[in-house]
């Protein structure tokens, strides 16, 4: 009796919550180095039968070093933000808790951005993500370097953190990857569909990038950041939820 007992509520148990566990992606964009301090992530679910009367929770970044260094997510690189367990339903909302410690690296320099106004601080993302019963849920928060570091130009111009971000879930999301060459040649790689730009990215030192959280139909650019190579472009990538599609070596073709 006592062991059907414990079993019973094991299995209920397992089945109205979920594991979430939320992590940052990106890269440094057109910078050698972001560094962007980040003191947690607040996640709002939906309450009782699907109504959003639930309490948003904040999940505390408990790592030793809060600053996630953009230059060491490139390719399959990744930072947990925080973990934590909710009711089945669904992720309503997701608020970053940024921190002052934030930098930006060009050219050599190091430069301190200030946020561009108080809301930057607490950037909020409405998203729309289900949370089944009895399994873990990545989800990824996207930091759009090119969108969310602005310089405002002039001879006492300064750099603005303005964060854009996207979320995701790699359960209804799939990933392409593949290898830039020569694999010196530091490219910017953009994930469209239709007339949004989905996602940009990076690749690391050995010529690899992977462009995640995308469903469907997608054209992939490639821009290098050498004026000695040609743009490229990719048409009709299908990516499909939990499948990574692979694109193989792309070589970059030098201007005549």
């Amino acid at each position: 009796m006592l062991l059907y007992l414990n079993f019973g509520c094991s299995g209920t148990e397992e089945r109205s919550t979920a594991l979430v566990n939320v992590f940052l992606v990106g890269t440094p964009g057109f910078f050698e180095e972001v560094g962007i301090e980040i003191l947690g992530v607040e996640v709002q679910v939906t309450g009782t039968r699907g109504q959003d009367n639930a309490e948003a929770v904040f999940l505390s970044n408990l790592q030793a070093n809060q600053q996630a260094n953009l230059s060491t997510l490139v390719n399959t690189g990744q930072y947990l933000i925080g973990r934590g367990e909710f009711l089945v339903g669904a992720i309503t909302e997701l608020k970053l808790s940024l921190g002052d410690d934030n930098y930006v690296i060009l050219g050599g320099d190091r430069f301190v951005p200030r946020f561009v106004d108080n809301a930057a601080e607490n950037p909020v993302m409405p998203v729309s993500i289900p949370l089944d019963g009895g399994i873990s849920h990545d989800i990824f928060i996207d930091f759009n370097t090119l969108e969310s570091i602005l310089f405002t130009g002039g001879t006492q111009g300064e750099f603005l953190l303005a964060p854009d971000f996207r979320a995701f879930s790699s359960i209804n999301t799939g990933d392409i990857a593949g290898i830039i060459r020569p694999q010196t040649q530091k490219s910017l790689i953009l994930a469209i569909q239709g007339l949004d730009t989905l996602a940009s990215t990076t690749q690391n030192p050995q010529g690899n990038f992977l462009i995640r959280g995308l469903n469907g139909e997608v054209t992939v650019f490639i821009y290098p950041f050498s004026d000695s190579f040609l743009p490229d472009t990719v048409n009709n990538v299908l990516v499909e939820p939990r499948q990574r599609t692979q694109l193989g070596e792309i070589n970059l073709r030098p201007i005549p």
